[in-house]
């Protein structure tokens, strides 16, 4: 994955750590980053967005590519980030700047800074977008000092940054609103709004008077927030005007008027230089009186989009279906339009069928009293302002954010560019204070006793905080306190859980039996998740030792494990069901055709080869006599290992190997214990067992496994032991269960879940919150359709649990299956999840499942408050 720090352990694999497939994959990462980064910045204005689409769409991808990137590491700082600083695209530099940021330190201070100041638009405004999204405390003084002796438009940057962060300039802005630089002014106008000591009055009168019209109405707008009595009468009088820059003045008044000023709106309609601000205006006006002209304007195609969203803006209506008139596509062979199609937001406005929409008013007028005014369709009030604000179109949003601050008198202002997680946090803080407390009459009538919260010292506010659980483990959880892991993303745990949150997958061509396509006969190759510069030309074996010290070795860098406590080491391996069963499926083939060809049931070929013993079964003593000498052969655990044992369980075993580890721990045969597991589906032996019994996700078969590669390791120790010394705890395991189905995987009857049902609720019924914390699912599904059948049975039985409203994590979209290893690597996920932040919870479910009937469940909880 990301260039980590070189392995320090001994035993860490010779196989060439080549950098430049790292780098590859960091360079993917800052493309998609600046990627979403657009995504996101578009996403602030868009019509068709919400927050909470923001969230979970471009937002959640982005902050997931820059803390893979904050995790890259020296390497990837020097040879990646410090040279894309010179880029002149905002949207990478902006990305760059923010990685910096958030990796704390003076360095990556000092070259943001440094980018802030240079001369390049686009590079400079990118730096100056990362700072006011990332707050650093030791940034505040030097950004002072840029304040006062940087150029005008560095000055203009500085400014709206202490803005957004809410700090304090530290000097009287009423110098800089002199200087005659418009956008400087501007910035002064809005630091304002939140220091407004530091500007005189006199000042602020000069601005209201501005012939600039950007100054005026952001003038304008700071005004209304410090309720100066002169703003309402400067307003209309703008709007009577109807000079340039009208639509700053008109969408105030509309906010703020009465019903007898939206005819100062309406009459300004028809001009066709101002058409557009006014259907805005009206829009955001809430009344019923500009239902009527905005009907009319619907027919007209210029602005039909436009009136059709102010429409909907005041009585909520949603056009969808025959409400709307679906845009045509766009080919290169289309005729010019005399005039183009408007770009940005409104480009994705929908278009309105204005017959049907009169006829949708004519039902619907009769709920809509003339005299009042309307946000979405409701009584405009304090809910439906932040319901609107919570769950409304993105590009009304800021807007509303100031009605939302000028009728609090500045309370509670909200920066809508802000990240969209902390806009949702201080949506949800307000919800108290201005529930049924809203002054909700016209602007002039507003009180102009202007509150303003006290000023607080910057803070650094990392957006995710590590997930922390405030009540101690439960007596005999297990504390996790050390990780390992090597998988097709990456030679660590922490690269390759930052590469699988991001969503990536690095599925390729595997070596082994081709498939043949049904439709054009052309042998394909059988595609899976390897890890070719680790174990390319092993097998057996010696495939899985590579695994297995690769990440015994992550294990050792990560936890600094030094000698000492006498150490276990419990290692789970695939059952060779599969293999099995695909072998008695080809003899079973053979039999039926030797027996169809004429040939005596007690040949002797035939006896050969039912004597013949089954290769799975000559794998697993091969394993059993080897593989553990081999692998401790090779990777040096300090202080050596005090006890070892093999289990042969695919992904329950994980389990199983589990309770053997807390038997081992509690009957002090041993002080801490390493528990893995290692697998490998990706050998031609697997690949032909699994395609002989059509387990393979092919092109023929798009339902199926896509094979991988993986070894993950955990370290647990009884937690009060943990305590004890002090050890840094990832996560504590504090349940698990196991059971069997009477029936395998192929045995012909239908899954229905029952041993899974029975874990799952083993698990969360012995939990001390009965699951109630529980908030996540690792789900160990792999594309078969047995394993999804069993699953959805499950849920359906586990009513009491509702885990089909919880979110699921599929290791398999990102690993591919990965057997034996899979329960190791949900600890790992998971404990990397409570590290970053990223999980939305502090308790995470896993289960696993067996081919052969074997099904398992552990819970993994977030590490306890410190």
């Amino acid at each position: 994955m990301l260039s980590m720090e070189a392995h320090r352990g001994t035993g860490a694999s010779s196989a060439p750590h080549d950098a430049s497939p790292r780098m590859d994959m960091a360079r993917d990462f800052l493309a998609d980053a600046a990627f979403f980064w657009v995504q996101r910045e578009q996403g602030l204005v868009a019509p068709d967005y919400t927050l909470q689409d923001l969230l979970e769409g471009p937002e959640r991808r982005l902050l997931a590519c820059l803390d893979a990137l904050v995790l890259g590491g020296p390497t990837v700082n020097r040879k990646l980030l410090r040279p894309a600083l010179a880029s002149e695209e905002l949207e990478t530099v902006a990305c760059v700047c923010s990685v910096l940021l958030m990796q704390g330190g003076a360095e990556g201070l000092d070259a943001v800074l440094t980018t802030l100041c240079v001369d390049v638009e686009p590079t400079s405004q990118g730096a100056a977008r990362a700072l006011e999204l990332t707050r650093r405390v030791d940034a505040v003084s030097r950004l002072h000092a840029l304040l006062k002796d940087a150029t005008p438009v560095v000055q203009t940057r500085v400014l709206d940054i202490l803005t957004q962060w809410e700090t304090d300039p530290a000097q009287d802005l009423d110098g800089l609103l002199a200087a005659s630089d418009a956008p400087l002014a501007c910035a002064v106008l809005r630091a304002a709004r939140r220091f407004p000591a530091r500007l005189r009055v006199s000042s602020l009168d000069r601005a209201l008077g501005s012939d600039v019209p950007e100054v005026r109405n952001t003038a304008l707008e700071t005004a209304f927030l410090l309720g100066h009595p002169g703003a309402w009468s400067t307003c209309v009088e703008a709007v009577r005007r109807r000079e340039p820059g009208w639509g700053g003045p008109a969408t105030l008044l509309a906010l703020g008027g009465d019903l007898q000023d939206v005819n100062l709106l309406l009459q300004a309609l028809p001009e066709p230089a101002l058409r557009r601000d006014a259907l805005w205006a009206l829009g955001l006006s809430g009344r019923v009186a500009a239902v009527g002209p905005l009907l009319e304007a619907m027919r007209d195609e210029a602005v039909a989009p436009l009136a059709a969203e102010a429409f909907c803006a005041i009585t909520g209506l949603a056009l969808t279906g025959d409400l709307s008139v679906p845009r045509e596509v766009w080919t290169p062979d289309a005729p010019e339009e005399e005039e183009p199609t408007p770009l940005g937001p409104e480009a994705e406005l929908p278009l309105p069928e204005p017959q049907r929409v009169e006829r949708w008013w004519k039902e619907a007028q009769g709920n809509f009293p003339l005299q009042g005014r309307y946000l979405a369709g409701k009584p405009f009030g304090a809910e439906p302002l932040l319901e609107a604000l919570t769950a409304g179109p993105m590009r009304r949003r800021a807007m509303l954010a100031l009605e939302l601050a000028v009728r609090t008198q500045g309370a509670w202002p909200l920066s809508t560019g802000d990240w969209a997680l902390r806009q949702w946090k201080v949506l949800q803080a307000m919800r108290p204070a201005v529930r049924g407390r809203l002054a909700l009459g016209s602007f002039r009538a507003l009180p102009r006793t202007l509150a303003v919260p006290e000023a607080l010292p910057v803070k650094d506010e990392p957006l995710f905080s590590p997930v922390f659980r405030q009540r101690p483990p439960p007596p005999g959880a297990l504390a996790v306190t050390g990780l390992g892991l090597v998988s097709s993303l990456g030679d660590g745990v922490v690269g390759s859980c930052a590469a699988a949150r991001v969503g990536v997958a690095r599925p390729g061509a595997l070596e082994g039996t081709p498939i043949v396509d049904e439709d054009s006969g052309e042998e394909l190759p059988i595609t899976g998740h390897a890890i070719p510069h680790l174990t390319q030309g092993f097998s057996g074996v010696g495939r899985l030792v590579r695994l297995g010290v690769a990440a015994l070795a992550d294990l050792v860098h990560q936890t600094g494990l030094t000698a000492g406590p006498r150490t276990g080491l419990f290692l789970n391996l695939p059952s060779g069901f599969l293999l099995a069963a695909a072998e008695r499926h080809a003899r079973e083939a053979a039999k039926r055709e030797a027996a169809a060809s004429g040939q005596e049931e007690g040949s002797g070929e035939a006896e050969v080869s039912e004597e013949e013993p089954l290769f799975a079964e000559v794998l697993r003593e091969r394993y059993s006599r080897t593989l553990l000498p081999r692998l401790l052969a090779q990777v040096a655990l300090p202080g050596g290992v005090s006890q070892e044992e093999l289990f042969f369980g695919d992904a329950p075993g994980f389990v199983t190997a589990l309770r053997a580890a807390e038997r081992a721990l509690r009957s002090g045969a041993v002080e801490r214990c390493i528990v893995g597991g290692i697998d490998s589906l990706v050998e031609p032996e697997w690949l032909d067992a699994l395609e002989r019994l059509r387990l393979l996700k092919t092109p023929n078969r798009p339902v199926g496994l896509m094979p991988g590669e993986c070894a993950a390791f955990v370290l647990v120790e009884k937690a009060n032991a943990a305590a004890r010394r002090g050890a840094p705890v990832h996560a504590h395991i504090d349940a698990m269960a196991a059971a069997s189905e009477p029936a395998h995987m192929f045995s012909g009857q239908p899954h229905l879940g029952v041993a899974l049902t029975s874990v799952l609720a083993e698990v969360l019924g012995s939990l001390e919150d009965q699951g109630r914390e529980t908030g996540l699912v690792f789900a160990d599904l792999d594309g078969t359709m047995q394993r999804a059948q069993d699953w959805g049975y499950a849920q359906v039985r586990l009513e009491g649990f509702p885990l089909r409203d919880l979110p699921t994590w599929y290791p398999a979209d990102a690993w591919g299956g990965v057997g034996a290893a899979t329960g190791a690597l949900a600890v790992c996920m998971a404990s990397r999840s409570f590290a970053r932040g990223h999980a939305p919870t502090s308790g995470v479910l896993a289960w696993l499942w067996g081919g052969a009937g074997e099904r398992a469940a552990l819970h993994v909880r977030a590490p306890t408050a410190r």
